[in-house]
């Protein structure tokens, strides 16, 4: 991850020379040995897909700041890995951005737990950004959710594909996978593409060997 884009996303937000101590622990979050998919390459990943689509759409510091740290805390399976996420970002940012920021940063970061739909601009976009790797080509669609099967091997193949059933069958019923006409235009077809195939192949052994 690159550390000067981080400390000047930092000082934009308001904040100073905490940058670079905050960089390294976000750092070693990222790191974790037991995340495979979580880890820093999708946070880059993220802001490469973010980069591109404010171009279109337009920079927003928040969006890129939940981006930094919407995975920051991770346990495979836990349910609350965003709520979290939210409250160390809050810790860190605490007298050092401003209130309005961290709530607004707070909020964006709660969208990626994709457990309702975005409503606010903002929202949509850092929703479409964290998925925007549904809509890449499969060989990386496939690969990322194999790392995904890594960092979940506590689970049965059985357990893993209805889990992933419950995921991505809700997906598959809107009328599109993305929230911004940016996404849906570039992504919306080879995403539906993807969910479909991969779920036509889940119940096969074969699938994770």
């Amino acid at each position: 991850m690159n550390s000067d884009r981080f400390r000047a996303l930092w000082h934009r937000a308001g904040g100073g020379l905490e940058s670079h101590g905050l960089f390294n622990l976000l750092n070693d979050h990222y790191q974790e040995p037991h995340r495979h998919y979580h880890n820093g390459r999708h946070i880059l990943v993220c802001l490469q897909a973010y980069d591109d689509a404010a171009v279109a759409i337009g920079a927003d510091d928040a969006v890129e700041m939940a981006l930094w740290f919407h995975d920051a805390i991770y346990t495979s399976g836990a349910s609350d890995n965003e709520a979290r996420s939210v409250a160390w970002f809050q810790e860190l940012a605490a007298d050092q951005l401003p209130g309005s920021f961290i709530s607004e940063v707070s909020q964006l970061i709660m969208a990626t737990c994709h457990t309702d739909l975005p409503v606010v601009a903002g929202a949509k976009f850092v929703v479409d950004v964290d998925l925007w790797g549904l809509g890449q080509a499969w060989e990386g669609f496939f690969a990322d959710t194999t790392a995904i099967r890594r960092e979940a091997s506590r689970l049965t193949d059985a357990d893993f594909a209805r889990g992933q059933r419950k995921f991505f069958e809700p997906i598959l019923q809107r009328a599109h996978i993305y929230f911004t006409s940016h996404f849906q235009h570039h992504f919306d077809g080879a995403a539906r593409d993807n969910i479909q195939h991969l779920l036509d192949h889940l119940d096969s052994k074969a699938v994770w060997q």
